[in-house]
């Protein structure tokens, strides 16, 4: 069951893109050129890359956080950002068709099985995440990690 949690996380549309890697107080163009977007950007990296890292249990805040981003994202990574929304939209709609809720989420990754918890839907949220590995959302990352450093200055890890 921890591997497909973890699974799900890596899936999560690269996550790991959201790990901070570059300099602590964002670039040099955050504030001047990307607006609140950059900002916005560089306070999400700890939320998102924790999912990226396994750790599911800011699932929810993570998911608002690609919202907002999507939200405010430059016209040239609009639609890369639409990619990585509409997969948060699909993790998180599979979760809830499991039954699953982020404190079952925790007690999974943590090895113990939460009451009520239907199998069978489980195994058909794994078969929606192992498309989330799609070849479209390795893109929109690359797009969206390229995007943060010209205009943003900032390093999101490959």
């Amino acid at each position: 069951m921890n591997r497909i949690l973890s699974a799900a996380a890596a899936a999560a549309l690269g996550l790991s893109l959201f790990t901070a890697c570059g300099d602590e107080d964002g670039g040099g163009s955050a504030s001047d050129d990307g607006g609140d977007y950059c900002t916005d950007l560089k306070a999400a990296q700890k939320t998102i890359g924790s999912l990226g890292a396994g750790d599911l249990s800011s699932l929810s805040d993570a998911a608002d956080q690609v919202h907002e981003l999507r939200d405010e994202a430059p016209d040239e990574i609009e639609d890369d950002w639409k990619v990585l929304s509409d997969g948060f939209d699909k993790i998180l709609t599979a979760f809830e068709k499991a039954g699953l809720t982020e404190e079952d989420i925790a007690k999974l990754q943590s090895g113990q099985m939460p009451e009520d918890v239907d199998m069978e839907a489980i195994t058909e949220a794994m078969k929606e995440f192992e498309e989330l590995g799609a070849e479209e959302f390795t893109k929109a990352g690359d797009a969206i990690r390229t995007h943060a450093k010209d205009e943003c200055g900032i390093e999101l890890k490959a």
